[in-house]
């Protein structure tokens, strides 16, 4: 077992969703580019495109999709996403993990 597995084992398992996403700082700067507003992947690329390649936006937004932080309008069923698919995070999953993270840190 890790060692971060086992300082956490006795943490809510939001609490441990919110430590994994900032376990990577990819995904904490694609969510950030998300936050103000939903963007297409091209905007995506171009807001971090100075500082992240895009194999790895790709990387975190699948990291970020499983962990349930972003949302897109693309069907469910669709195997590879439309270059015109808008992004969005998930302000409501974001404030509850980080109000339980912070609870969980202050006891």
């Amino acid at each position: 077992m890790a060692r971060s597995e086992i300082l956490m084992k006795d943490a809510p398992a939001r609490v441990k969703v919110f430590q994994e996403l900032f376990a990577a700082p990819a995904r904490v700067l694609v969510l950030r580019a998300l936050l103000p507003r939903p963007l297409n992947y091209a905007e995506l690329f171009a807001a971090l495109g100075d500082v992240m390649s895009r194999p790895a936006i790709h990387g975190a937004l699948v990291d970020l999709r499983a962990l349930g932080y972003i949302e897109d309008d693309a069907p469910d069923d669709v195997i590879r996403r439309p270059s015109t698919t808008k992004l969005a995070a998930r302000r409501d999953r974001i404030t509850h993990d980080f109000g339980q993270a912070l609870e969980y840190v202050l006891g």
